[in-house]
């Protein structure tokens, strides 16, 4: 499967014959759902490109416990930063689908860098972003309430808009806690909050904006907007 590489930062502005010594030094792997492609704290597995399928980049504590920080589909990188040093792969990757991934080694790449000045110019930019991306969701898992993560979410602002391939109606309530780094409990009490306030409406199963202002305002202060709806107070027995 060839990558139409254009279509990836990384490799914008760069000429025909190069792109084509790119895709010849390319590999392509092939990974069936639930495959593992790479391990946190392994060797330095490379450049990876979603070809097809979705993959979930994640990292996990010593309780076992998962937190996702992206859910990619084509034609998203990840391990950019190992890609580059050369050292141990900062997190793990899995195929949630069945997978077609592209990979460029560290080597690869690094000898790519070195002659070709639009890559180089490409790449320093998108790293910086990766990193003022992942302190930013930093800010967020530290300062931030459940509540104004969940709106930051349902916005796909730019916090989680370039991570989270799915939108928040496609996800269950156990990944959007595995990416807002909390429990599936709590996500459930903050999900009927959001409703309660006319915040976001149900349909079936799926969830929708309702107020897109409010939860602009939540995202944007931490604190439920004044015009959200309350629950209405119930109304006193007569006697």
């Amino acid at each position: 499967m060839n990558v139409d590489w254009k279509l990836i930062p990384h490799f914008a502005n760069i000429d025909a014959a190069r792109l084509e010594s790119i895709q010849q030094a390319a590999h392509q792997r092939s990974f069936q759902a639930g495959s593992t492609i790479f391990s946190e704290g392994e060797s330095c597995a490379g450049l990876h490109v979603v070809l097809d399928g979705m993959v979930r980049i994640y990292r996990m504590n010593a309780e076992g416990r998962l937190h996702t920080l992206s859910l990619l589909r084509p034609v998203s990188t990840f391990n950019e930063v190992a890609a580059v040093d050369g050292g141990p792969n900062p997190y793990n990757a899995v195929a949630v689908t069945n997978a077609e991934v592209m990979v460029l080694s560290h080597r690869c790449l690094i000898g790519m860098l070195a002659n070709e000045r639009a890559l180089l110019e490409n790449y320093g930019p998108k790293l910086a972003h990766l990193n003022r991306e992942y302190i930013e969701r930093l800010e967020d898992m530290t300062f931030r309430s459940i509540p104004s993560r969940l709106a930051k979410l349902f916005l796909h602002e730019t916090t989680y808009a370039d991570q989270i391939a799915e939108t928040p109606t496609k996800l269950t309530q156990e990944e959007i806690a595995a990416i807002l780094g909390t429990t599936r409990e709590v996500v459930g009490r903050a999900l009927r909050s959001l409703l309660n306030a006319g915040l976001l409406r149900k349909k079936g199963r799926q969830v929708f904006i309702a107020d897109r202002a409010g939860l602009e305002y939540l995202a944007e202060t931490n604190t439920m907007p004044a015009s959200a709806t309350q629950p209405e107070c119930p109304r006193p027995r007569e006697i």
